[in-house]
């Protein structure tokens, strides 16, 4: 009874589904698959890396509203409210400006590392079909 479930059911061994052994098509489209999941976990990393960028100048942003809020309501004057003000303007209008450059990094590093992810991918695909060319 128990070799019958055993016969009935049906294991499946990672080992069977090895590339070599496969016909080419399956072995192509394993390696597009492979390719396109290292792409996508690349740019996931991308995205974070923004994100976290982001949440970061944010946070040193309302830091910097909180202390304006504080300093304003601390000024007894208009003429040092104005001056308050306007350096306030100028330090956001800076970190902003600074803030884009950092994101023009990021997209200048991610843009340079999913070519180098790309020319990886091509340069396999390239080996492989010469290596396929070559088997008897």
């Amino acid at each position: 009874m128990k070799a019958e479930i055993e016969e009935a059911i049906m294991f499946w061994n990672a080992g069977e589904f090895r590339a070599p052994e496969l016909f080419p098509f399956v072995r192509a489209g394993q390696k597009l698959l492979e390719a396109t999941t290292a792409l996508q976990l690349h740019s996931i990393q991308g995205l974070f890396r923004c994100q976290i960028e982001a949440a970061s100048f944010l946070g040193r942003r309302f830091w910097d509203d909180l202390k304006l809020i504080e300093t304003l309501k601390d000024s007894g004057e208009f003429a040092d409210s104005f001056d308050v003000f306007a350096n306030f303007w100028q330090n956001a209008a800076s970190d902003y400006a600074n803030e884009v450059g950092e994101f023009a990094c990021i997209g200048a590093k991610l843009a340079t590392e999913t070519a180098g992810q790309v020319r990886k991918e091509a340069y396999t695909a390239v080996d492989d079909m010469a290596a396929a060319t070559l088997a008897p």
